[in-house]
């Protein structure tokens, strides 16, 4: 196949992943909505909730597509911290008509930070290795829509390609995915260990993931991907490129702790509450540190490091 034909089949990918927004999403993107006004030109539906349905009782996770970041944070420094660092990180607790609680942390980033980093315009993986997973877009805008899909469908494209030097010979269809999963996973402030959230998502979509290694990589005779040694030093570069990674990966996430501490509504109780869910680390902290988190930041932090939440 040639590029084109790639592109238009990975679309197709993307597009059979469309699907109606569970009630619950539903009525969480109406909120994010009405939250923040004309500003929303696209949100984007994502993360456990999407793949275990409403019964899992998960946050809902969305990225908001919004013109510009002062439309959401006004003139002053947020809006600056989130164009120099996106995206910014909310949180959205509503209850619905049924008196359910529903709970939402969702990202803003403008249009065009979304469609530069997640297509791979970045060498920070956050984005583009995120959205190889399956994903719902909801807008009113056909053209804007179709420049999402196209995203999206770039991100799997340069997410293979990242990650196939690493790799030599006869594979399983899911085994890139995991790989790169994994390899994203690494380069961000994550408590828990990435190889089992890694598997869990790509053996949830075996179908899916079988027809993107299908399109994207080097097949067999049976069928199967049989990727070629991209030789040494090929294989180091790419290495490299994920060292890296890992290295710029952690600052820029603590930063982003940094400044989520201004925006995430749920307070340092979650954070910590979350960090403890993942890797079994709790911490207390004083009333000090809980009134003012982004002063007592670095030092909770470290304390977190000191205490094994972050592998």
């Amino acid at each position: 196949m040639n590029a084109t034909q790639v592109m238009a089949q990975l679309r197709q990918v993307i597009e059979a992943d469309q699907a109606p927004l569970s009630t619950p999403a539903q009525t969480m993107a109406e909120a994010i909505r009405a939250r923040h006004g004309a500003a929303v030109r696209a949100l984007i539906f994502y993360g456990s909730a999407l793949r275990e349905g409403e019964a899992a009782e998960k946050m809902l996770d969305f990225y908001v597509i919004v013109d510009s970041y002062r439309a959401v944070h006004g003139r002053g420094l947020a809006s600056l911290a989130a164009w120099l660092l996106p995206p910014s990180v909310h949180f959205l607790e509503i209850t619905d008509a049924n008196g359910n609680r529903l709970r939402s942390k969702y990202a803003v980033v403008s249009e065009a930070a979304f469609l530069r980093r997640a297509s791979g315009g970045s060498l920070e993986s956050m984005l583009w290795a995120r959205f190889t997973q399956p994903a719902t877009v909801v807008t009113d805008d056909p053209g804007l829509r179709a420049r999402l899909i196209d995203t999206l469908a770039h991100a799997c494209r340069h997410f293979a390609a990242q990650v196939t030097p690493l790799l030599c010979g006869q594979q399983q269809p899911g085994d890139v995915w995991v790989r790169g999963l994994c390899e994203s996973y690494r380069t961000e402030l994550r408590p828990e260990n990435p190889a089992p959230r890694a598997i869990e998502i790509v053996a949830r979509f075996p179908e899916r993931y079988a027809r993107l290694s299908a399109i994207l990589l080097p097949q067999d005779k049976d069928g199967a991907p049989d990727l070629p040694d991209a030789g040494g030093l090929r294989r180091m570069a790419c290495a490299g490129k994920w060292a890296l990674r890992r290295v710029i990966g952690k600052p820029l996430g603590a930063l982003r702790v940094l400044k989520a501490a201004t925006t995430f509504d749920a307070g340092l109780d979650y954070i910590l509450e979350k960090v403890a869910s993942h890797s079994g680390v709790k911490l207390e902290v004083s009333e000090s540190e809980r009134r003012h988190p982004v002063l007592h930041a670095p030092k909770l932090a470290w304390r977190l490091y000191r205490a094994g939440a972050f592998r």
